[in-house]
């Protein structure tokens, strides 16, 4: 019996309790005897099947037509059951395929299941097991193809309502940066974005009625081609949307038109046309295009002409919201009690308002120049540019520099506190205005000297009788006025001790007040560092062994000579030697170095304390900070000036101080002084 493609179904004979009938099937197997077989008892059930006795016609006739479900042989002349499998799988993963095997090889069927068979049958094939086997295979690829259409008509569904989300969404979003705008041209700005970066148009245009002009955004610069056709698409719709001639010319796009035009390039394949307007009243035409997508126009028609609606709606809100602003504007400015000062690009002639004008007494006619202005507040224009652009915007986009001046009015000095902000450009964004903001601070600057004179003086009074307690104290303890019991002696050096720390919380608070007021001074020379760092290790010596703590000096001999003040040097690595070892633990380290780099010094001490966590570091050089409070164990009496005092110095002989620390592991201060020169003269910090 030949085995060649035959196709037989029974249509007539429709089974209704046989819900999967009417499959189509493919029989490959290389007896024609049982392909005849099979094809019999299906053909009775009511499937349409096909059949094949070589592997390759097989898959010749499965690749020819959908088949619901292929039943194969394990084992063909020409190829395995395994290699029919993995090829229906490849064309169409959804048809089911059966193994048909005899009983030697049912571990190869099952194995088959493993690699994708949906079922398999065993030789000889029971009629029963055959018909439920195809009975549910069938029925199993026509669910599939039901949730498979089920799934896709949900996924289109789904498309449809995220497309309207999404144009919601982005209407919204115009909505939310429409009203922060303050001009027609922001509003333009902020609609040709949008167009731009959210529906994927290659170039948005809005024509402005009035000025006869066209504002361009463009994913790359518009080619004269493009353009020619943009002028030709408003005027020929403009006069049909507006109801007025539009005569639109490409000289009359913005920003455009030049020498470096002249290349051919691409057209345009969409444009979407609409009009703009306010109240009954039209000012002009939205043009949004597309270079690529022909369906441009089909897809996008509907949520343009929403975004031109809300955008006529906007600009015309804007119109009303910009004339009332300006008027508010101009009174505050007017009647704010700070002067203001506006720099614009380029600008000659500057803006002042009444307080500015007093403030620096110029006069309001002629308009003064950008160079009066700075000459009076003792500023370089160039300069403060330079420094703005190299900052960092804020939250806000602002970059703002505080500069403090004073000016003299006949005997009277008026100091200023100048608040200079960059007001975003249009090309490019840090060209912008310049914002002065002038506050007198002239009365604040008293009270400050005041209050610091106040200190000055009193802990100047405090001094005196301070060091006379400590010295009569010292000399009964010496026993100059007699024999002292155990008690007394302890009381005697408690109260030293406390007399001491007073001393010092008094020279600390003098020497804080005369540099608030002017009255400490640093006089600059070239000084010997190493002599220093040993005279302070010296006389630190006594309380470190108190504590039974190392004290030690990492230093070469052959140390630069430093411009710096031998008095203030002192003082600084004084008071961070004994940070380090009041802050540090019994039986610790702590190392004086330094080392020459470039044209500095730099100074280190080095402990193995407590440490300091990172939101710390900047903290602890404010005047009276305090990183523990008195419950905690490394508690130390003081009150936070000792850091801030060093930082002072430091900074007066034109250096830097910071720390390297970590918890638990101890810290080391490091701060630098300049290298003299050999020309270097005595002169004041």
């Amino acid at each position: 019996m030949n085995c060649g493609e035959r196709v037989k179904s029974k249509a007539a004979r429709q089974p209704t309790e046989n819900l999967s009938a009417d499959g189509r099937l493919l029989v490959i197997d290389d007896d024609p005897n049982i392909v005849a077989m099979l094809t019999r008892i299906l053909w009775e059930e009511g499937y349409q099947v096909s059949e094949a006795c070589t592997g390759a016609e097989g898959l010749r006739i499965f690749e020819s037509g959908h088949y619901d479900v292929v039943l194969t042989d394990l084992k063909i002349g020409d190829m395995t059951g395994i290699d029919i499998l993995k090829r229906v799988k490849e064309v169409d993963p959804q048809t089911a395929v059966v193994i048909l095997t005899g009983y030697a090889s049912t571990e190869s069927a099952i194995e088959g299941i493993r690699l994708g068979a949906n079922d398999y049958l065993t030789k000889p094939v029971k009629m029963v097991d055959l018909v439920k086997t195809v009975r549910n295979q069938v029925s199993a690829v026509r669910m599939s193809e039901r949730v498979t259409e089920l799934n896709r008509t949900v996924a289109e569904e789904r498309d449809k309502l995220s497309r309207s989300v999404a144009e919601l969404t982005l209407l919204k979003r115009l909505a939310e940066r429409m009203m922060s705008v303050l001009s027609y041209v922001e509003g333009f700005e902020v609609i040709l974005t949008l167009l731009i970066e959210e529906i994927a148009a290659d170039i948005a245009v809005i024509y402005d009625l009035e000025r006869r002009s066209a504002r361009v955004s463009a994913v790359s610069r518009p080619n004269p081609r493009e353009l020619e056709q943009l002028a030709e698409v408003v005027s020929e719709r403009g006069k049909e949307l507006l109801g007025v001639e539009v005569d639109c010319s490409v000289d009359q796009f913005e920003g455009l038109v030049d020498e470096e035009l002249h290349e051919v390039g691409s057209t345009l394949r969409s444009t979407i046309v609409l009009p703009l307007i306010q109240g009954e009243r039209p000012f002009g035409l939205l043009v949004a295009a597309s270079r690529s997508d022909e369906k441009f126009e089909e897809v996008w028609s509907e949520f343009i002409n929403r975004l031109a609606l809300d955008a006529s709606e906007f600009l015309t809100r804007i119109k009303r919201s910009v004339e009332r602003q300006r008027h508010f504007t101009a009174a505050i400015v007017e009647h704010t009690l700070d002067g203001i000062v506006l720099i614009p690009p380029g600008a000659v002639e500057v803006m002042l308002n009444p307080v500015a004008r007093s403030i620096l007494n110029l006069p309001s006619i002629p308009a003064p120049s950008s160079e009066e202005v700075c000459k009076q507040l003792n500023c370089n224009l160039d300069e403060i540019r330079g420094e703005l652009r190299g900052q960092e915007a804020d939250v806000g986009g602002q970059r703002t520099i505080v500069h403090l001046t004073e000016l003299t009015r006949g005997e009277q000095k008026i100091y200023l506190r100048v608040n200079i902000s960059l007001l975003p450009g249009d090309n490019p964004p840090d060209s912008g205005m310049l914002l002065f903001v002038l506050h007198d601070v002239t009365k604040e600057r008293g009270m400050e000297e005041m209050k610091a004179r106040l200190i000055a003086n009193l802990t100047h009074e405090v001094r005196t009788p301070t060091a006379v307690l400590k010295e009569f104290v010292s000399l009964i303890l010496d026993g100059v006025s007699g024999e002292l019991n155990d008690s007394q002696r302890q009381y005697l050096s408690l109260m030293k001790s406390n007399i001491e720390r007073l001393s010092r919380l008094t020279d600390n608070l003098l020497t804080l007040a005369r540099a608030d007021t002017g009255g400490f001074s640093i006089l600059l020379q070239p000084i010997e560092l190493v002599p220093i760092i040993s005279e302070v290790a010296a006389s630190m010596e006594v309380k470190f062994m108190r504590k039974h703590m190392k004290l030690s000096v990492d230093i070469s001999d052959e140390m630069p000579l430093i411009y710096a003040d031998r008095e203030a040097v002192t003082q600084i690595l004084t008071n961070l030697v004994e940070n380090a070892q009041k802050y540090s633990p019994e039986d610790t380290e702590v190392t004086i170095s330094a080392v020459a780099k470039g044209n500095r010094v730099e100074v280190m001490v080095a402990d193995q304390g407590y440490g300091i966590a990172p939101e710390d570091k900047e903290e602890i050089f404010k005047r009276f900070h305090r990183l523990v409070d008195q419950d905690d164990p490394r508690f130390q009496e003081g009150v936070g000036l000792g850091l801030s005092l060093v930082k002072d110095m430091v900074v007066r002989h034109g250096g830097d101080i910071w720390v390297e620390s970590e918890v638990g592991v101890g810290s080391t201060f490091c701060f630098t002084l300049q290298i003299a020169r050999e020309d270097e003269e005595h002169r004041p910090a």
